[in-house]
C-alpha cells in the first residue's frame, strides 16, 4: 500500500472533513492564499552490515482556495521540497539529495448537511537531484464521499488510483473516519503534512481552542527515482518505515498553526533497484528518534 495509502490520508485530512467539526464564524474570500512549511530531522542511524546515515527533510507548498462555504471549495497547490541523506562509512553512498515537486487540484462540495463530495487530482515528481522530472513523474486521482452520522462521527468511503515509478498503477478502496470519542478526545485520519510524508491514524486530545496534542502513526514508504552517477544508476530507490509521531499544535484560530513534532521511526529499510528492475542494495537500519517544525498559514 506505500506510498499510496500515506498520500490518501494527507489529502482526507486538509480537505474532506475539513480541520473543525463546526463550520467557523469568519466571511470567506473570494481567493485566499496560502503557505505551508516544515522540516523534519530523523537522527543518524546504523544501518546492517555496516555505515549510518541521517535525513534531514523540509518541504514548502503555496496555494490557492475559492470558498463558497466552509463545506464548499476548490483550491489549488504546488510545493517543493526536498530529503537530504547522509550517508557514512561507505564506500559508495546508494543516493544523495532527493527532490520532490508536486502540482495538485482539489474540490469538496457538500451536497446538503450530512453528505459530502470530494475529489483531487495531482502530479508528483521524486527523483534524485539531477534527474529529469519526467523519469520520475507520477498521477494521482483521489476522490469519495463522507456522510455525518450527528455531531460525533464522520465515515467516507474513498477510492484511489495512483501512479508508481517502475510499478503499475495502485487502486485502493479507503475507508475515512473522524470519530469524536468525547468532547476533546478523537480518532481521526489526519493531522500530518508533507515533509513527514502525511499523517496516517491519529489519536487527537483538543487541550483548548489554542492547544492541541496528538499521537499518530502509519506505515512509510518513498520511492524515488536515481540518478545516473550513483550505486543504481538511473535505477529505483526506496526508503520504508514504521513512525510513531507526537505533535504539540498551537493555532492561531482561525488563520493557521504552528505544531513542534517528535517521533520514532521502526522496521527501517533501504533498498535500490538498478533500471533492469534487479535489486542490488538492501540494508535494515536502527530506530531512530526524529524531530522537526511545521507551520500553515492562509491569509
Amino acid at each position: 500500500m506505500k506510498f499510496v495509502l500515506t498520500f490518501c490520508l494527507l489529502t482526507v485530512s486538509s480537505f474532506a472533513f475539513g480541520q473543525t467539526n463546526e463550520a467557523p464564524r469568519f466571511s470567506f474570500p473570494r481567493w485566499g492564499p496560502s503557505i505551508k512549511a516544515g522540516s523534519v530531522y530523523n537522527f543518524e542511524t546504523d544501518m546492517e552490515g555496516g555505515g549510518s546515515f541521517d535525513v534531514n527533510r523540509y518541504f514548502m507548498e503555496v496555494g490557492m482556495a475559492r470558498m463558497w462555504a466552509f463545506d464548499r471549495m476548490v483550491a489549488v497547490s504546488a510545493g517543493y521540497g526536498q530529503d537530504d541523506y547522509r550517508f557514512s562509512g561507505l564506500g559508495t553512498e546508494p543516493w544523495n539529495n532527493i527532490d520532490n515537486y508536486r502540482l495538485g487540484l482539489f474540490a469538496r462540495w457538500a451536497l446538503d448537511e450530512k453528505w459530502v463530495l470530494f475529489a483531487g487530482p495531482s502530479l508528483r515528481s521524486y527523483g534524485e537531484a539531477g534527474t529529469d522530472l519526467d523519469d520520475a513523474l507520477v498521477g494521482t486521482f483521489f476522490g469519495g464521499v463522507s456522510y455525518r452520522f450527528g455531531d460525533r462521527l464522520t465515515l467516507g468511503p474513498a477510492f484511489l488510483a495512483a501512479g508508481q515509478i517502475e510499478e503499475n498503477t495502485q487502486y485502493f478502496p479507503v475507508l475515512l473516519v473522524n470519530w469524536n470519542i468525547t468532547e476533546k478526545l478523537s480518532l481521526e485520519t489526519g493531522g500530518g503534512f508533507a515533509a513527514t510524508a502525511g499523517p496516517g491514524l491519529s489519536m487527537v486530545y483538543d487541550y483548548s481552542k489554542k492547544w492541541k496534542f496528538s499521537i499518530t502513526t502509519r506505515y512509510e514508504d518513498k520511492r524515488f527515482r536515481l540518478n545516473g552517477e550513483g550505486l543504481a544508476k538511473n535505477g529505483v530507490g526506496e526508503d520504508r518505515n514504521i513512525p510513531i509521531i507526537g505533535t504539540i499544535g498551537y493555532f492561531f484560530y482561525p488563520s493557521g498553526h504552528i505544531s513542534a513534532i517528535i517521533g520514532y521511526n521502526f522496521d527501517g529499510k533501504l533498498s535500490a533497484d538498478d533500471e533492469r528492475g534487479q535489486n542490488i542494495y538492501q540494508r535494515e537500519y536502527d530506530a531512530t528518534p526524529s524531530m522537526g517544525l511545521i507551520t500553515s498559514f492562509r491569509f
